[in-house]
């Protein structure tokens, strides 16, 4: 049966059967294309029993997993061939799996575009089968916007890692500096065919880059707002600030790409000279 047939006969809406397929709750059809997946009985009795677990409440993934592995092994009688050993042995081999692709897609999409990019050319150097890449996602799309979630969350992490045993604020300031600029190779890229989209008239793009420069400029608003408490700078929009410190790091970032002139020394020393006489309280004098 197709996926038409088989929402009607689980009365599971389709988004939910994708959902279930790609989280290894539900086992993959059989495929004779990339769009031709036939389901049987097996899928509509899995479906069913997803929802007498459910019971119309949030239970975890992982917990869900569990219980459905349990069912299967009490009841000798039922269709088995969900097994998540043939699919994707463990949750961590498939989380394994799903970092690959997105490594990969990282370097295919920074090399040639968004829309020239095609699963082929990721699924090819990968070595898998594109019936494979549609276990984990459903479309191209789908995976950009991870590849977009993982670049800017590895610069978040990084930062956050590297700060870790710095206290002075200033020092800490230039450290996230430092670790957006190693990082801004990937960034820029991936930022660029983002804002590409926005000439599209569909409003993920624009909800997407809300949600990187959030997510960027958030650790800093906090710095910030804990030196004005600790009265280490003076009273700041810190929002503004963090925004502005932000700004400055990315088009600096961009001026040492175009040429030998600067270093990110160079540049980290600009930005504290054209900062820190604003930052710093009234009377107070800048550490040297």
């Amino acid at each position: 049966m197709r996926i038409k047939d088989l929402e009607e006969k689980s009365g599971v809406p389709r988004t939910s059967i994708h959902f279930y397929l790609r989280q290894g709750l539900l086992h993959p059809p059989r495929k004779t294309g990339r769009t031709m997946a036939y389901y049987d009985d097996s899928h509509v009795q899995r479906l069913k029993e997803i929802i007498r677990l459910k019971q119309g409440t949030r239970i975890p993934i992982a917990l869900l997993k569990e219980h459905l592995e349990s069912a299967a092994m009490m009841s000798p009688g039922t269709p088995a061939p969900f097994d998540a050993r043939k699919t994707v042995t463990t949750t961590k081999e498939k989380e394994y799996k799903r970092q690959e692709i997105i490594k990969e897609a990282i370097r295919v999409f920074s090399r040639k575009g968004y829309h020239q990019t095609k699963i082929a050319d990721i699924t090819g150097s990968l070595k898998i089968s594109t019936g494979t890449f549609y276990l984990y996602y459903q479309n191209k799309r789908e995976l950009f916007i991870e590849v977009i979630d993982s670049v800017f969350r590895n610069i978040v992490g990084e930062a956050a890692a590297a700060i870790k045993e710095e206290t002075d604020f200033i020092k800490r300031l230039r450290i996230r500096g430092r670790v957006f600029y190693e990082n801004y190779t990937k960034y820029s890229e991936i930022l660029n065919q983002l804002k590409a989209e926005l000439a599209s008239e569909e409003q993920w793009p624009a909800e997407k880059i809300k949600k990187i420069y959030h997510n960027l400029t958030q650790p800093v608003i906090r710095e910030i707002e804990a030196a004005i408490k600790e009265g280490v700078i003076r009273e700041i929009d810190p929002d503004l600030a963090a925004y502005g410190l932000t700004g400055l790091i990315e088009i600096m970032s961009l001026r040492i790409s175009l040429d030998s002139k600067y270093n990110l020394e160079n540049i980290m020393d600009f930005i504290n000279d054209l900062t820190m006489e604003r930052l710093l309280p009234r009377g107070k004098k800048r550490k040297q």
